[in-house]
């Protein structure tokens, strides 16, 4: 195998973790194999010292910050100085996925998996970095190939040892921070708190295309806790405060506002809270708790599924009954189910986006109330808001302007800046609005 013949040549190699190159893990963790473009691709585990890694074990709880910082260091060196250029497949096109920055850690879905980050593969222990190196060579001699490994790893030696432990060690607390934080909700009574300063805005690229793992734009309006809302301060572990917006248990909070002003953005940063994030990742303190679930519309094959919390009879090819559904769920039902699943589990927040939604669940309309025998969630939270049990919901409206009139408390986003909504004057406003309307349908209707 060349996986072996390139091993073979690395005798000597002080770097190499030989410990991790079983039988096992040969040709399925640790191998060496052809690209389409004709370059070769070596995977293989390596350890590097920095006898400064052991101020880090009084941080351990952060540990995977300074790790990830080590790893983006290197990446940075790759592209502003084209150092490590083996790491980066010497920039080729398929290549992008070794060096692409990642300012996410401890995301819980398998995103980017082929990003190089912070894991299991590679990891700070003691005195010691952990890294397994993702390599493309031009060569096709195992020889050579060996010779560029050695040049390689103790150039990326010289360059570990020389990163700031102090630049670890604020990553590291950092990280700290926001798993402190995160444990402290429910003490302080919130789901999720956003931190003034906050830039939720993400930069998308061909590797990073979901906002969990994209990185910070480069233009990124801050966000900024209307005083009305009573913006919240809380010390953390680490010689910090920081102060914003904390939204409340069981609380139904609206982002509301015109298109394109970041609604959507800020419900994503919201959902992005779950994960820990490096220092300039700009959503470091938006911070949410992980009892969470999204309800959007969709469609799935429902077997026995329970929605009767919104609808009281099926339609038509719909078998069962609304406490076991049989058959293709409609975008309502399936919306429904979502939520009524969230709210038996005792999720603590939901998220709701009006533009990823079936609209007849969330707000009635008269032909729906005829034929449908749907229940919508506005009138939930108006007759029977008890059935919502103990779950917040941050719902982002547009047009919804009775789901918005209902929320107990409501902010909307003009130019991308977070504006207090005071609901009681926009239900009045809304009131006058519904009979302006009324008294024209009926006017006209009294003319013919």
């Amino acid at each position: 195998m060349f996986i072996d013949e390139v091993i073979s040549n690395l005798k000597g190699n002080e770097f190499l973790n030989t410990s991790l190159l079983t039988k096992s893990n040969k040709n399925r963790l640790y191998y060496a194999v052809k690209q389409p473009d004709g370059n070769i691709k070596v995977v293989l585990p390596f350890v590097f010292e920095n006898k400064n890694f052991l101020k880090l074990s009084k941080y351990r709880d952060g540990i995977e910050g300074a790790t990830q910082r080590v790893i983006e260091e290197i990446k940075k060196e790759i592209i502003k100085k084209k150092r490590f250029l083996p790491l980066a497949g010497y920039f080729g096109r398929i290549y992008k996925a070794l060096y692409e920055p990642l300012t996410v850690v401890n995301c819980d879905l398998n995103l980017g998996y082929d990003l190089w980050r912070a894991d299991k593969y590679n990891y700070i222990e003691g005195d010691k970095i952990y890294l397994m190196l993702r390599m493309i060579f031009k060569e096709n001699d195992a020889k050579n190939i060996a010779k560029e490994i050695n040049n390689l790893c103790y150039d990326l030696d010289k360059f570990i040892k020389n990163i700031s432990i102090d630049l670890l060690i604020e990553e590291a607390k950092n990280i700290i921070n926001q798993k402190y934080l995160r444990d402290k909700l429910d003490e302080l009574g919130l789901v999720c708190f956003i931190a003034n300063n906050s830039k939720p805005a993400r930069k998308y690229t061909d590797v990073r295309r979901h906002y969990r793992i994209a990185g910070p734009k480069d233009v990124n309006i801050p966000f900024e806790c209307p005083e009305e809302l009573e913006p919240m301060e809380i010390e953390l572990k680490y010689g910090k405060k920081v102060k914003g917006l904390g939204i409340k248990k069981k609380e139904i909070f609206i982002i509301t506002g015109r298109n394109a002003q970041g609604k959507t953005t800020l419900l994503q940063a919201i959902d992005s809270g779950r994960d820990d994030h490096l220092i300039g990742d700009g959503r470091e303190f938006i911070i949410t708790t992980k009892s969470l679930s999204k309800a959007s519309t969709g469609s799935m094959e429902m077997s026995g599924q329970d929605i009767s919390l919104f609808f009281q009879k099926l339609p038509p090819g719909i078998k069962g009954s609304p406490k076991a559904v049989y058959g293709t769920a409609s975008g309502s039902m399936y919306m429904a189910y979502q939520i009524q699943r969230a709210i038996k589990n005792k999720t603590k927040l939901i998220l709701i986006d009006e533009d990823n939604s079936a609209v007849n669940l969330l707000v009635s309309g008269v032909l729906s109330k005829w034929f449908e025998g749907v229940k919508s969630l506005a009138e939930i939270i108006m007759e029977d808001r008890e059935k919502l049990g103990d779950s917040a919901f941050i719902i982002v409206t547009s047009s919804l302007d009775l789901l918005t009139a209902l929320g107990d408390r409501a902010m909307y986003l003009e130019d991308h800046k977070a504006k207090y909504l005071d609901l009681d004057y926009f239900r009045e406003e809304l009131g006058k609005y519904y009979l302006e309307l009324a008294s024209k349908f009926i006017g006209t209707k009294t003319l013919k």
